[in-house]
């Protein structure tokens, strides 16, 4: 890893000798001026910065239009419990997660919470998994909570993305509130005739949409040219810019999105139903990411779209720029291609899952979930050693200490 740092900060055609001695002289001059840009690397940050702004754009009005028609579906099944309507809305919903989970390993600027660089908290008010809350939403059926003006800014885990997937998907009568809660202990969940229940859940999924909407709205305005226009901010990083007053500040900032595969897709989304963390049985299913509408395996692999646009190119095919031509542009060609080899390693694992969802993967074939672990893995290693090591950035402090 030594000798890639090396190899960063070296021109092309200087002896090795010649950049030791550089370095050193950088690194004593205590007193002297910080040093510049890494020679040929400038103009390449500035587009894999540039590339990954125009990709969250791109993926946020996405994502805004069947956000749209979430709202519409949802609406329309509120007005009238038919079949048909029910699996139109259902069908929205998909489309509108398989869209998000690729923004999921977006998250920059204004997705972030309040205080990291940019941050709106845009991603937690659409989708706030893992902080969710089943009961949380019970309890707003019982007092018709999202009837409330004021609904849109309860707490994240009342509404989004997960509120509806648990009010389109889930038909069971029973409650997940402890006799502790007051739909409980005061019998008015139990009161719920089965009708009742079934035409609150629906208004519900029709307030919980239009404020997932109204959020989509915001997170594209924040990115709109003479609106947010934070693809702006990426591009013009450096002096004067108030977000990040260094190309290096945005740099570290996108990257850190990558590391969406290691605390939440790995860790999180896999490590965890497996038995490998934060389960005392042989596996922990109940864990798993989507526990009504049963896309934890289409999740993942939605997310991992999201982790290869953002680290091999957004464009066909995973063309354009971004941290691996990075990476080639400072002479670590063949670290970018262990990079791109083992992204797509885990997706020809995650293919390998034979079950529609890992739900049942984890008990007819687990091994083959193991494997997907175990693929995304590889492609952590990478990036918490060679990858910040070459490219000089720090690892997000969620991850610093997790040898994992």
């Amino acid at each position: 890893m030594l000798r890639n740092r090396f190899e960063v900060l070296r021109p092309a055609g200087m002896p090795v000798l010649a950049a030791l001695l550089c370095l050193c002289a950088c690194k004593e001059g205590g007193n002297g001026p910080e040093p510049g840009p890494r020679p040929g690397t400038e103009p390449a940050r500035k587009e894999v910065l540039s590339a990954a702004g125009a990709c969250v754009q791109t993926h946020a009005k996405a994502f805004q239009v069947e956000a749209v028609e979430l709202e519409s579906t949802t609406a329309a099944l509120s007005a009238s419990p038919e079949a048909g309507k029910r699996e139109a809305a259902r069908a929205a919903f998909h489309r509108a997660m398989d869209t998000w989970q690729v923004l999921e390993a977006m998250q920059i600027g204004p997705a972030l919470p309040r205080g990291q660089p940019g941050g709106a908290e845009l991603r937690d008010n659409i989708y706030s998994w893992p902080l969710v809350n089943r009961c949380a939403v019970e309890e707003q059926i019982v007092a018709r909570g999202y009837e409330s003006t004021g609904f849109p800014t309860t707490l994240v885990t009342r509404r989004g993305l997960y509120a509806l997937e648990y009010l389109l998907f889930y038909e069971g009568g029973d409650t997940a509130c402890a006799t502790s809660s007051p739909i409980v202990s005061g019998g008015t969940w139990a009161a719920l005739s089965a009708e009742d229940l079934q035409a609150r859940k629906r208004a519900y999924a029709a307030a919980a949409a239009k404020a997932v909407r109204e959020r989509a709205d915001q997170l594209v305005d924040a990115w709109e040219a003479g609106k947010g226009d934070f693809v702006k901010t990426l591009e013009t990083a450096g002096s004067g810019n108030t977000v990040y007053p260094s190309v290096q500040m945005a740099l570290n900032s996108v990257s850190d999105a990558l590391f969406y595969v290691d605390r939440e897709m790995k860790d999180m989304k896999l490590a965890r139903p497996l038995g490998l963390r934060d389960c005392v049985a042989e596996s922990c299913p109940e864990l798993l990411e989507s526990a009504f509408a049963g896309r934890s395996k289409a999740n993942l692999r939605f997310n991992l779209m999201g982790i290869r646009r953002m680290a091999e190119g957004c464009g066909e095919g995973f063309s354009g720029k971004a941290f691996d031509d990075l990476l080639e542009d400072v002479g670590s060609g063949p670290l970018a291609t262990t990079l791109r080899g083992r992204l797509a390693a885990a997706e020809t694992a995650l293919g390998a899952v034979d079950e529609p969802d890992f739900a049942q993967a984890l008990t007819q074939d687990k091994a083959s979930v193991r494997a997907v672990y175990d693929a995304l893995k590889g492609v952590t290693d990478i990036l918490k050693t060679e990858f910040v090591t070459v490219l000089d950035l720090e690892l997000p402090q969620a991850v610093e200490g997790d040898n994992d």
